[in-house]
């Protein structure tokens, strides 16, 4: 009778589990995993709010306090409740959650609670809802969790931006006529880009500063920009002879140990810092001689802790060595300037969309022929509709490269870069706060 009773509840637990499937909702009146699969539901919101056309549905499984959920996009609706229901179920055996029910298809939560429960929880939502709506610069922040991005100035290898006349070469050999260590005197106060030849610990000197090579390259990179706009140019920091300001710098680290660091260009960006490359109305375009991994550039950030608070300094990197050489050195040169001026923002309407990237977007384009592209950028465009990133007319996008401090001639309105609270560079901002980028670049001088 026993063995009877046993294979009846088996026949039960296994006709149940045959009947709880797809589209099926959830009826178990827990307000704690209900409340926990709000997680699920913010993230699938603010995918369909940068991509309308797109659904979501999101199934969970729940057992007493524990919980586990999976959210699926997809113009198709019945591939997504396979999808998911199919996910969550593996998640769930493995976490012991139990059976996977439907929770919510787009915004409508159809779990089904008791009513002085369902109260509770829209009460919740309303209030998560509300928080979304608040447009948080924080989250569209670059990071690193290195401690090489960050520069104390206490540290002993730090030089002042007004002190480098104080730098030595680390290898005589280096000491050859027409080279500077150092910023040389301006010829303007106003806003410009300064360029840095560097070179690791062990690299051959091939002498592109003195040789001209750097200022070729940067010099091409401004008649394409006048070109493409049919306006505009980077202002560049040109010493008393209208030459390009080159400066140099040997880093104390080795090709291998930069090329095998998992951020070989905070690396970088960080010792232009710690050796006096952060003045406040200075934009860095750094051109390492040799090879990193397969990049041919990035954008180089580094941390620096002032006395009134942490400023992040942001710098484009164009590696030389790298398969396309110094002859087309002119597009990653300008394509890193562009993203360490804050561009593309996110809020461009054809930035390419990563839903399950921290920021949801990057500030690349998702179409070619445009230097900002993600993919082969043709011929090199430079938002030649003005609708993305130069020249636009999107308001809920105020950031706009013609407005740049660093392009001339100058607008009225110039924009810096963009900054949150915390002086940190942003990829979103909803209003540009051009005091705030003021403020913070005032702390550099201490």
């Amino acid at each position: 009778m026993k063995k009877l009773l046993a294979i009846f509840i088996l026949f039960f637990i296994s006709y149940g589990a045959a009947n709880a499937g797809v589209k099926e909702p959830g009826k178990i009146n827990s307000l704690q995993c209900a409340i926990g699969t709000l997680d699920a539901y913010k993230e699938a919101k603010e995918y369909r709010e940068s991509n309308p056309k797109k659904n979501t549905v999101i199934y969970m499984a729940c057992n007493g306090s524990n919980y586990s959920w999976n959210w699926s996009r997809h113009k198709n609706l019945n591939t997504i409740h396979k999808r998911s229901f199919k996910d969550c179920t593996k998640n769930s055996k493995k976490q012991g959650n139990g059976e996977c029910f439907l929770f919510a298809i787009n915004d409508e939560i159809v779990w089904e609670l008791s009513e002085d429960k369902t109260k509770a929880l829209n009460q919740l939502l309303s209030k998560t809802l509300s928080k979304m709506s608040e447009h948080d610069e924080e989250k569209y922040t670059g990071s690193s969790d290195h401690s090489y991005a960050f520069v104390n100035p206490k540290d002993k290898e730090f030089v002042a931006y007004t002190e480098q006349n104080k730098l030595t070469y680390t290898n005589s050999s280096d000491d050859i006529p027409g080279r500077y260590l150092y910023d040389q005197k301006d010829v303007t106060e106003d806003y410009q880009v300064h360029a840095i030849y560097v070179l690791a610990s062990d690299s051959k000197d091939k002498q592109y500063d003195v040789k001209g090579v750097i200022e070729r390259i940067v010099l091409n990179g401004n008649k394409h920009l006048k070109k493409k706009t049919k306006e505009k140019n980077f202002r560049l920091d040109l010493t008393k002879d209208g030459k390009l300001d080159v400066s140099f710098l040997r880093l104390p680290l080795t090709k291998k140990e930069i090329n095998n660091h998992k951020d070989g260009t905070t690396v970088i960006a960080a010792e232009t810092i710690r050796k006096g490359f952060y003045h406040p109305k200075k934009l860095y375009t750094i051109f390492y001689q040799d090879r990193y991994k397969r990049e041919w550039g990035q954008v180089g950030s580094g941390i620096l802790e002032t006395p009134t608070g942490d400023v992040e300094i942001v710098s484009g990197v164009t590696y030389l060595g790298s398969e396309m050489g110094t002859k087309d050195a002119m597009n990653p040169h300008l394509h890193e300037l562009f993203h360490a001026l804050g561009f593309v923002q996110l809020c461009a309407p054809n930035a390419v969309s990563e839903p399950d990237s921290r920021w949801g977007k990057n500030d690349h384009l998702n179409f070619s022929g445009d230097i900002m592209s993600d993919r082969d950028s043709g011929s090199k465009n430079i938002d030649s509709k003005k609708k993305q990133y130069y020249g636009h007319s999107n308001k809920d996008c105020p950031m706009d490269l013609r407005k740049s401090a660093f392009l001339e001639p100058t607008e009225q309105d110039a924009q810096l870069v963009p900054r949150t609270k915390n002086c940190d560079k942003t990829q979103w901002v909803k209003t540009y706060n051009h005091q705030r980028s003021l403020d913070c670049m005032a702390k550099l001088d201490f």
